[in-house]
């Protein structure tokens, strides 16, 4: 079968795949809170910038359920899987590492969730993805529309997060090893480049400096600040991570294609355009990889966060491939770890809209996604009989996944939390002064006492007990808050 018609077929099946599941399973604990962004457009989050916020509006257009909430992750991998077959097909000159890059990435865990549960990730894996062609062809070709347009779409990936700020370094690490492309340096182009990225992202920019910094502070902070006990326990932790978000036996290929680069950068007399090809997918992969591994050692890395250096090492298998179907036992090991991450998937897709086979809690991602609309209904009928002005909640999740399904929508704010920073585009809570409110939290974080200072009075109206086949999942207490006084903010649990 040609491969464009295997491409397109696959395409096809997973796309109708996920898009018959993604709107059957309730929103999950973070995608609440970008739908929240949604409703309330701005340049800047105190979390992220704003591009996912976009994609949510835009698909949201013509409904508000989870499908249209999440439908930008399915096309976004859609996009990204276009994107990579491009690139893997550039590169190699051969449509056969466009296709195996292809599927490589679309068994890939990390990928396969990311094309359900729509975050900022959403958008920036494949304007990531196009940013990298397109710079590819710039310093390849040149020309300054070229260049300039490089420029803005990756001015474009930053604002779908921050981490795609590792695209420039890279950049310039590759202008400066690749011997037939270090003339560029000498030019005005990469750094009229890098100026447009920087105009196309300045709306954050502006945002962050009327708003103190806010989000820059936290995010340097959340990624590098934390110091952790036992490096060395973090660090095969970070590495046993990536290889479940990677499908482990994929994630073991995977490491051989970053071998390669290496090998085909460094210490292979292989001809020169096949080592700038080397030299390109090894300056985005191992130095961003080699980051978040060093930093494992001092501070608690999340799992997406490493993503953008995988790209170019699914770029670098998918070349690859071939290579191994042509060896029995790599080929028996490539499909056999194919087979099990394609099980493993199918698995996952079913656990989630119906968890059929019983497993540890702690692995049971329904328990995460389950319970929320329930939830919502036990508290639109308490304000039925109680005119709560807004809601407060143990968590910042829970809050904006009550605000998502309460009808109508109902304004949520944290206890504990900082939601002047948070919620900075939100009303103050103090501007709710004088009305009633009620009090959401899980039984085991019920902080109501912490409450007393700032209302009237704080009474509790019921228990409600999240159960699925039978199974006990969580408890929720629910409170009544009578005359807010103000003065949430200052409250610390």
């Amino acid at each position: 079968m040609p491969v464009s018609r295997k491409l397109l077929f696959f395409l096809l099946a997973f796309t109708a795949l996920r898009l018959g599941v993604s709107g059957s399973f309730e929103l999950a604990l973070d995608e609440g809170y970008y739908w929240l962004w949604s409703r309330h457009l701005s340049l800047g989050y105190y979390d992220h910038p704003p591009m996912v916020a976009l994609v949510i509006a835009f698909t949201t257009l013509v409904g508000e359920s989870e499908l249209f909430v999440r439908l930008g992750a399915v096309i976004g991998s859609v996009a990204a899987s276009l994107l990579v077959f491009r690139l893997a097909d550039n590169l190699f000159e051969n449509m056969a590492a466009g296709w195996h890059a292809v599927w490589l990435l679309n068994i890939s865990l990390i990928f396969s969730v990311g094309a359900l549960v729509v975050s900022p990730d959403t958008p920036l894996v494949p304007i990531y993805l196009a940013a990298l062609l397109l710079f590819r062809e710039a310093a390849e070709k040149g020309g300054a529309g070229r260049w300039l347009l490089a420029g803005a779409v990756a001015g474009l990936a930053l604002l779908s997060k921050y981490t795609a700020a590792f695209f420039f370094p890279c950049a310039f690490m590759y202008l400066l090893l690749s011997p037939g492309k270090r003339r560029w340096l000498a030019t005005p182009m990469p750094y009229l480049a890098t100026l447009v990225s920087a105009a196309v992202f300045s709306p954050v920019i502006i945002w962050n400096w009327q708003h103190g910094w806010m989000s820059f502070a936290f995010q340097s902070a959340h990624g590098l600040a934390r110091a952790v006990e036992n490096p060395a326990g973090h660090l095969l932790e970070f590495v046993g991570f990536q290889a479940v978000l990677y499908s482990v036996g994929i994630f073991f290929f995977l490491m051989a294609a970053g071998v390669a680069l290496v090998r085909g950068s460094f210490f292979n007399g292989a001809d020169e355009s096949r080592r700038d090809v080397s030299l390109f997918l090894f300056s985005f992969s191992v130095p961003v990889l080699a980051f978040f591994a060093l930093n494992s050692l001092r501070a608690t890395v999340e799992g997406n966060w490493p993503v953008l250096g995988f790209l170019p090492l699914i770029v670098q298998a998918g070349g690859m491939a071939e290579g191994w179907l042509a060896s029995a036992r790599a080929r028996t090991a490539l499909i056999a770890s194919a087979a099990a991450a394609f099980l493993f998937l199918v698995f996952l897709h079913v656990q989630v809209v119906d968890p059929v086979i019983p497993h540890p809690k702690r692995f049971e991602i329904s328990r995460r996604i389950y319970g929320w609309r329930l939830l919502a209904t036990a508290v639109d009928v308490e304000r039925k009989s109680f005119p709560a002005a807004f809601l407060i909640a143990d968590r910042f999740q829970t809050g904006t996944l009550m605000t998502y399904y309460t009808a109508p929508h109902i304004p949520a704010y944290q206890i504990g939390g900082d939601n002047p920073r948070r919620y900075s585009f939100l009303p103050p809570v103090d501007s709710y002064a004088g009305s009633g409110a009620i009090y959401l939290a899980e039984e085991s974080r019920d902080a109501s006492q912490a409450l007393a200072p700032v209302f009237e009075r704080v009474e509790k109206v019921r228990t409600v007990e999240i159960t699925r086949k039978g199974e006990l999942i969580r408890r929720f207490v629910l409170y009544r808050c009578y005359n807010y006084r103000g003065g949430l903010d200052l409250i610390h649990e």
